[in-house]
């Protein structure tokens, strides 16, 4: 069952006004099937590694970055993404509703899964640490006071805040990177758990350390478990969310028109929640010689699953100076077991897009086909956007072999 979401991130907007960046039309767009594409013969040669200067042409400058949003160079003030990476996890209560459970059982819900989605997306590059105060803080207003707090930026930095300083006396926040406040489930007046991010220099405080990212878990938690924690972290590390903002209240598939099942950051309860090829460069975990950054009119190139650890993982055309279309190859392995079909993903990316507006668009978008869940491209079919055509030459277990030609 798919269950209906709200994720928020408030943001401490530094550089650029909330909201701005509305989404352009979905791009023009055809579909061949495998019946009537015409396989182009595979040439290894263009499978070689580009150089770095062709690389960096693909790296698309996060033009609509507020305190999450697409692109590169992630800013450094997010938290970070790459080797021994320490969270404080604390837990607070309320007198209206006081903890039912021990510290560790509430922990088991989010932790050893929320560390493993890291490793795992990460190929390792990531260890996340999430180390508990195994202590419930009694806050010092009702529950529904913090539930109306997260509806701003101010009321949560002071939800957060206040936990951080009750236990500042026994936890040595001077090492960590991030901080996350696990309250009991059933608070139901905190339907949900936003993640939080100020700008530099910004944010709550101990230790004589400032803290720019953090997140404090709701009602939700028991919906969606350590997705959730992996869902709001990403916000922490900077990614935007992939899910629309603005849908059809009465039509809950619109809310994933951009992305469909793919992606943590768009769909939680997706057949295919690994993250995409971009956002792991963004994040690190791709290295520059894993992308292949075309800027010529035919290129041949094989790409192994994102789904494991070595190969080449992306082939990116650029489009403009914020838009650029991608290509991924996707296999049913961990936690994109239960993806529906197999072959090379092919998507848009407009770092120009606001989070929640559509800054990555799957395609084929299909009127037949709302999660996407049938945007794969097996062997032989193919995709024309915006003057460039990708068809699968050559797939296996071990990935596909996509010939793109740029006519535009």
């Amino acid at each position: 069952m798919r269950k209906n979401s709200i994720h928020l991130i408030w943001i401490l907007v530094f550089t650029l006004a909330c909201g701005g960046g509305v989404p352009s039309a979905p791009a023009t767009e055809s579909v061949v099937l495998a019946t009537q594409a015409a396989p182009a013969e595979t040439t290894a040669e263009n499978t070689e590694i580009v150089s770095e200067d062709l690389v960096a042409a693909c790296k698309l400058p996060p033009f609509s970055f507020t305190n999450v949003g697409l692109g590169l160079p992630n800013p450094a003030f997010k938290m970070p993404s790459v080797g021994d990476v320490k969270t404080i996890v604390l837990f607070a209560d309320f007198s209206d509703v006081p903890a039912s459970q021990l510290p560790e059982e509430l922990l088991s819900i989010i932790s050893p899964g929320a560390e493993t989605y890291y490793a795992e997306m990460s190929y390792g590059k990531m260890n996340w640490i999430l180390e508990p105060h195994p202590v419930w803080l009694r806050l010092s207003q009702p529950s529904a006071h913090y539930g109306e707090g997260i509806g701003s930026f101010d009321g949560h930095l002071e939800f957060i805040q206040e936990a951080v300083t009750l236990a500042d006396a026994d936890v040595d926040f001077s090492t960590a990177d991030s901080v996350i406040v696990l309250v009991p489930p059933e608070a139901s007046a905190i339907p949900y758990g936003p993640a939080l991010g100020a700008s530099p220099g910004g944010g709550y405080f101990a230790d004589g350390k400032t803290f720019a990212n953090g997140a404090t878990s709701g009602a939700d938690l028991l919906g969606w478990g350590s997705y959730w924690l992996n869902h709001e972290t990403g916000h922490m590390m900077g990614l935007p969310d992939l899910y629309a903002y603005q849908y059809d209240s009465n039509n809950y598939s619109d809310q994933h028109r951009f992305v469909g099942d793919f992606s943590l950051m768009g769909f939680i309860d997706g057949s295919a929640p690994g993250f995409f090829a971009f956002e792991r460069w963004q994040l690190g975990w791709l290295d520059d010689e894993q992308i292949v950054c075309q800027t010529i009119a035919d290129q041949t190139t094989t790409l192994t699953p994102i789904e494991t650890q070595d190969g080449i993982k992306a082939v990116i055309v650029p489009i403009s100076e914020s838009k650029a279309l991608v290509v991924e190859s996707r296999r049913p392995i961990g936690v994109d077991a239960e993806l529906v079909k197999s072959g090379a993903l092919v998507y848009l990316a407009d770092t120009s897009i606001y989070s929640g507006e559509g800054t990555i668009m799957v395609l084929p978008v299909s009127e037949g086909d709302p999660y996407r869940v049938q945007s794969p491209l097996a062997m032989g079919e193919s995709i024309t956007v915006e003057g460039i055509t990708v068809t699968v030459t050559a797939s296996d277990d071990l990935g596909d072999t996509v010939q793109i030609v740029v006519t535009e």
